[in-house]
């Protein structure tokens, strides 16, 4: 749909902003979830216009999407200029009011996280460069709508900032495009990403896609890469959740391709994150899975490591708590949400 909230809406043809009917979504989206093959439910696109223009329904609706939709879905809303110049040259039909009043009804109800480990609904946000009517002041304007939201608390999983060029637009002024869209960057998104993503933060059913670059190749559909005794080699595994604008995910260590694991955030890129998997087997974690563990580095892990070899030599398995004594090492609970103890095979 281009847009959710106007599936069989009243006026789709004659009103600026169509009545939105609630009862025909719940009915889809409900029935959709009775489908027990259905796993990742998302949809995409709403106009914030009709959405702020129509609040009663439009929230009912919203209830909807967060009673039947995945974790991580995103609903794009195309602003393209905060600038009210720019809006009326290109008619435009959403306005900074109307946006924000949408994204506050998004926020409302689909903050919370969901069986995933991620919000259940967010607004993204389009920008677009180049349409008639722009000035450099419209980059501020962009810019203040932003600061005014964050200021608000309130959450944006993407923001999309793109250029139009060519017969039927206006020169770009290159410069202030680009810095502003590296002030986005780094004052809007970085932070946005550590709070969506925060430190510690557990995550479910990532699926591990390439090693060693973001790539899919075709190599990687091969047993060097998919089986189970790559687990925990030197090397880096890039993996997402299924859905709609999914977070890239790094891990420092190999896994096998075409899996899926639970993981934990332990850092933040610039558009992306770096995890550790949930569950390693004490027993036969390697040097570099113990690495990628908050509170343990290199030095460490290769004295947990050390540690282990010696006991086993003396016993037939080793407790958690047995190998961090022995290698006089604290034993955290950060440390014991990825570790688990299990029977040796």
């Amino acid at each position: 749909m281009t847009d959710t909230y106007t599936y069989m809406a009243e006026g789709v043809k004659e009103l600026e902003y169509p009545v939105p009917n609630p009862e025909p979504i719940a009915a889809l989206l409900h029935g959709l979830r009775e489908d027990e093959r259905l796993n990742i439910l998302h949809t995409d696109n709403g106009n914030p216009s009709i959405i702020a223009e129509n609040i009663e329904p439009s929230e009912e609706i919203t209830k909807t999407l967060v009673e039947t939709l995945s974790d991580g879905a995103v609903l794009s809303f195309g602003l393209e200029s905060a600038d009210p110049s720019v809006h009326e040259a290109n008619w435009l039909n959403c306005d900074s009011r109307q946006l924000k009043s949408a994204i506050q009804l998004i926020n409302k109800y689909g903050k919370e996280r969901g069986a995933r480990g991620l919000p259940k609904l967010l607004p993204g946000l389009n920008f677009i460069a180049g349409l008639n009517g722009e000035s450099r002041e419209s980059y501020s304007m962009n810019m203040d709508l932003l600061t005014d939201l964050r200021s608000e608390g309130l959450l944006l999983r993407r923001i999309n900032i793109r250029q139009v060029e060519g017969e039927g637009f206006q020169e770009i002024p290159h410069d202030t495009f680009h810095e502003f869209k590296a002030q986005v960057r780094e004052t809007i998104d970085r932070p946005l990403l550590k709070e969506l993503f925060p430190l510690g933060q557990r995550l479910s059913e990532v699926h591990w896609e390439t090693h060693d670059g973001r790539t899919r190749l075709p190599i990687h559909q091969t047993s060097t890469h998919t089986d189970e005794a790559v687990h925990g080699n030197s090397g880096l595994t890039f993996g997402r959740q299924i859905g709609a604008y999914p977070i890239l995910i790094g891990v420092p260590y190999h896994i096998p391709l075409d899996t899926s694991s639970d993981i934990l955030v332990t850092g933040h890129g610039a558009r992306s994150i770096t995890g550790v998997e949930i569950g390693l087997n004490i027993q036969n974690a390697s040097q570099k899975q113990f690495e990628a563990i908050p509170g343990i580095g290199k030095k460490t892990a290769w004295n947990l490591i050390s540690t282990r070899a010696k006991l086993l030599r003396k016993q037939d398995d080793v407790s958690l708590e047995d190998l961090f004594k022995a290698a006089n090492t604290e034993l955290t609970e950060a440390i014991k949400d990825v570790l688990c103890y299990s029977e040796p095979q």
